[in-house]
């Protein structure tokens, strides 16, 4: 049965409801603050001797397979290929679960933890690892170093496939596990090319989760209630058309009618037979 993607269950709607509590949010302020300061300051400080020695080790470790899969990845989740893969999957959702609250509920998990990664590189505007020095495959010369983009759009990922996807403990799980390899997989690949300092990747995990876990319960307390809230029928009465109406909720597109405790068929009123008196 289809169901009306304009309606659905408050566990559908809401997002994990213990992130219902405005702490989080706090929670997550917090965090982010705390991230940007430090970016600032790692900036100040100008490029790390122990931070710029990962990536020249690194690029002396190099080899076909894992410079190809590297390159994949870098282009792969780019501005033009994340978005695309974001499309894909909200459109699986759709498909899947023929509701538009899951689609939502995804893609605002992605944008929120993506954004804030683009936003917290223009406040803090690093410069890129010396391209020369970590023989950098991908020259990236601008001031965006702090975070990586990359690695905040794996962790906004991940976090909706935990978050919206998976509906079972179970499933929780695996999604968190995949999701820890994913995201260590891709802040590799940034550091492997030479594009990002060891920090810029450890940051982008702090900044993404950070504003996810600020933007939850606004979705929980705010956009939730209104997208679970279901449609109101109206019905007649016992007394027919001249009766006062109901209004009634439900599930989908067929809620359930509720049934008159006086059933009238064919104008005759149900009730009690008669007894015979016994003599």
């Amino acid at each position: 049965m289809i169901r009306n993607p304009l309606s659905t269950s408050s566990t559908t709607a809401h997002l994990w409801p213990y992130f219902r509590s405005w702490w989080w949010s706090g929670l997550g302020a917090m965090i982010f603050a705390a991230t940007v300061v430090v970016g600032l300051l790692l900036k100040r400080g100008g490029p790390k001797v122990a931070e710029l020695g990962v990536d020249i080790q690194l690029s002396q470790e190099r080899n076909p397979v894992v410079n190809f899969l590297s390159l994949a990845i870098h282009y792969g989740l780019g501005p033009v290929g994340a978005l695309s893969l974001l499309v894909l999957i909200c459109l699986g959702l759709l498909l899947l679960r023929r509701s538009v609250v899951p689609v939502y509920a995804f893609g605002w998990v992605v944008g929120i933890g993506w954004l804030a990664a683009e936003v917290v590189k223009r406040l803090v505007s690093r410069i890129r690892p010396p391209a020369d020095a970590v023989q950098a495959l991908i020259h990236e010369h601008g001031m965006d170093s702090f975070p990586s983009g990359h690695t905040a759009f794996a962790v906004a990922l991940a976090w909706a496939f935990v978050l919206v996807v998976a509906h079972t403990r179970r499933a929780r799980v695996w999604a968190m596990a995949a999701g820890v390899v994913f995201v260590a997989v891709v802040a590799f690949s940034r550091l492997y090319l030479g594009v990002h300092y060891p920090s810029d990747v450890i940051a982008s995990v702090f900044i993404s989760s950070a504003a996810i876990l600020l933007w939850l319960p606004v979705w929980n307390n705010f956009i939730a209630p209104r997208l679970s809230a279901e449609p109101r029928t109206s019905v007649p009465g016992p007394g027919g058309t001249d009766g006062a109406e109901r209004n009634i909720s439900g599930t989908g597109i067929w809620p359930t009618m509720p049934i008159s405790s006086r059933a009238k068929t064919a104008g005759t009123t149900t009730g009690p037979l008669p007894s015979k008196r016994q003599r």
